[in-house]
């Protein structure tokens, strides 16, 4: 081979190279850079009824300040996440559609998949690790009552005798007659963001 040959070759491949990453990675970058965020107009929120984010708990809102943002905290700190997802997976994924009371509100026409506008409001989207334990986007209305909630949280076995959860003992105590344990705050709030799980929300198109 001929040095012309050579450096000939190399162009080539060198080309081979680059106009992919051009066309496949300079170019939408360059594209996508120059986007800006748009609100929502009243009518485009008007249309998806209950408007985007309107499930979930508002930053500014009394709810949030007395339990549902703390709780979301404790969520955190507690590990939930490594078990549980927030996420309701696209058909293709997994049968989350199917399954009682994870998709939303069939009833009202609100059974779907996860969507982007869900995480509206939340400093971060609690995706999760991997789903240990069932899904939780949705927990708030298949689980409805504070009572109930606290049960599962201090005795998850007594609802489900082949739960792997453990028991969130430490954060209650003792009832004074010792027959039974009392929610400390950190129980309340956490239960307060738990039943606030309702990402079920009509989205504008």
């Amino acid at each position: 081979m001929n040095s012309n040959q050579f450096w000939k070759n190399i162009l080539l491949l060198g080309l081979a190279f680059a106009l992919p990453w051009i066309f496949l990675i300079v170019g939408p970058f360059a594209k996508q850079s120059q986007a800006e965020p748009r609100a929502y107009s009243e009518a485009e929120i008007e249309a998806g009824g209950a408007g985007v984010g309107a499930s979930f708990p508002d930053p500014s809102s009394e709810n949030y300040r007395n339990g549902a943002g703390a709780g979301a905290k404790i969520y955190e700190a507690e590990g939930c996440a490594y078990c549980h997802t927030q996420m309701i997976r696209p058909t293709y994924a997994g049968p989350d559609r199917w399954r009682p009371g994870w998709a939303g509100r069939e009833e009202e026409g609100l059974l779907r998949e996860t969507e982007p506008e869900d995480y509206y409001g939340e400093g971060v989207a609690k995706l999760g690790y991997q789903r240990i334990g069932p899904d939780l986007s949705n927990v708030g209305y298949r689980i409805t009552s504070r009572e109930e909630m606290h049960r599962h949280l201090v005795d998850p076995l007594s609802i489900n005798a082949d739960s792997g959860m453990p028991a969130y003992k430490h954060l209650y105590t003792p009832s004074p007659r010792g027959d039974g344990w009392a929610p400390t705050g950190r129980a309340e709030a956490l239960v307060t963001y738990l039943l606030s799980r309702k990402k079920d929300a009509k989205i504008p198109e």
